[in-house]
């Protein structure tokens, strides 16, 4: 199955929105990071990854969600 450029503009789309708001939104200020914050931050990323893992699951219907999944861990 061959994946289409719609997805890969889409995805690429999706990470350099995500990207712009990490750093120009939410990151604007220069600030000593607590640890919530940073514990706060890795569960966002996280649970972002899991989401992508879900729609692969879905749209695949196979076990090519298990490819991504063990690298998260």
């Amino acid at each position: 199955m061959e994946t289409s450029i719609l997805f890969w503009i889409i995805f690429n789309v999706f990470v350099l929105i995500m990207l712009g708001l990490d750093l120009g939104v939410f990151h604007r200020k220069s600030h000593e990071v607590s640890m919530k914050e940073a514990l706060t931050w890795t569960g966002v990323w996280i649970f972002l990854a899991l989401i992508f893992n879900v729609i692969i699951y879905f749209w695949r219907v196979s076990s090519r969600h298990l490819n991504f999944l063990p690298d998260i861990w």
